[in-house]
């Protein structure tokens, strides 16, 4: 992805300097900030109440055979992607302004791997340590900060050669279309682009949301699919808020000097969350117990950072939010976290790296 999902390349401070800006458009993007800081405290509110976590989900299927957290990010996941198409076919949003006629592939796998290890070191993604955050948690600050700090120096900073590097080796141009399976296929003569493009909703989208939903255990579970459902509208609000602004974004959390509107959802994650444990006196702090944990928590956010802007996402940027315009490097992206998370949990159970892969590839999940 582009725009969006592209973290800003040409400057991340750039963004900010809005006096730059045609009057409108600061008008737009200080509006589009505030529709962010209400996007984002909708997510952390929703997150904190149903534990949503993509790490989590993962987790329990591996350790308990309990599918329902990650049925919860399947469900989102298929409400962005239903949502999303839903807009941009009214004509409301235009996703093609953010999607890119190449595929990362190998960026996106890397960065993927990275940050899917890294979450599973730090104990959550970055989403998780911001819902932290507002709950009480000192620990999950230094994560954030320091995941963050990583992204910047990897996207602009001196590992920025290093991230142009393996863009490069590692991209495929599609040069008829943009690299998302609608687009892609949309060019096939005789093929009705519109048609095409809701067969893949229906697929890929409808099906998330069946195979969530008819699990009478998760259907139990009402805070889980109810904040699944939320934190899927949410993708396409997010698209929606910011289809008139200069900087056009997603919800991203590994690019969050990309745009005002990236910045101020960012915040609004940890309001949302505070909000949510205060109202059920769930407000604790938290902090480091030993010092055994602290570098294990700062490698793991490193890795996040790293990982986030090598793959142009997190698993909101690149899972949630690019899984909704049906991007082939999104999907790219998944796939690496998944098979990082995997790694970063056997490596646990393993207690080293290199054993962990091998326990990845002997037991799978």
């Amino acid at each position: 992805m582009k725009s969006s999902l592209n973290i800003g390349f040409h400057g991340i401070v750039k963004c900010w300097i809005v006096r730059t800006l045609p009057e409108e458009l600061t008008r737009l993007d200080t509006v589009a900030a505030f529709w962010g800081l209400g996007i984002g405290a909708v997510i952390g509110a929703a997150a904190f109440v149903s534990n949503f976590c993509a790490l989590g989900g993962v987790a329990d299927i591996l350790f308990a055979k309990d599918w329902r957290r990650m049925r919860a990010w399947m469900l989102a996941a298929g409400v962005a992607l239903v949502g999303t198409h839903t807009l941009d076919s009214a004509g409301l949003i235009h996703i093609d302004r953010i999607l890119a006629p190449y595929i990362l592939w190998l960026p996106t796998m890397i960065g993927g791997v990275a940050f899917g290890f890294g979450m599973a070191l730090s104990g959550g993604c970055i989403n998780r340590a911001l819902v932290r955050i507002g709950a009480g948690s000192l620990k999950s600050l230094v994560i954030v900060l320091i995941a963050v700090i990583t992204a910047a120096v990897t996207a602009i900073g001196p590992i920025k050669p290093l991230h142009d590097a393996i863009a490069r080796a590692g991209s495929l141009d599609i040069m008829v279309a943009p690299a998302a399976l609608h687009r892609m296929f949309g060019v096939v003569p005789s093929w009705d682009s519109e048609v095409v493009r809701w067969v893949f909703v229906a697929v890929i989208g409808g099906g998330l949301i069946i195979f969530s939903l008819k699990d009478s255990w998760f259907r139990a579970a009402r805070d889980q699919v109810v904040a699944g459902i939320l934190i899927g509208l949410m993708i396409p609000a997010a698209w929606l808020a910011t289809e008139n602004t200069a900087h056009q974004s997603a919800v991203n959390f590994a690019a969050p000097f990309a745009s005002a509107f990236a910045f101020s959802t960012l915040l609004g994650v940890p309001v949302g969350s505070f909000m949510a444990a205060a109202l059920t006196r769930n407000l604790a702090f938290e902090t480091f117990t030993d010092r055994g944990e602290i570098p294990r928590n700062i490698i793991g956010a490193m890795l996040m950072g790293f990982g986030g802007a090598i793959a142009l996402g997190c698993t909101f940027g690149q899972g949630l939010s690019g899984l909704s315009t049906l991007s082939v490097s999104a999907m790219f992206t998944i796939a690496g976290i998944i098979f990082g998370c995997l790694w970063g949990i056997r490596s646990f159970e393993a207690e080293g790296v290199w054993p962990g892969l091998k326990l990845v590839f002997k037991r799978g999940a």
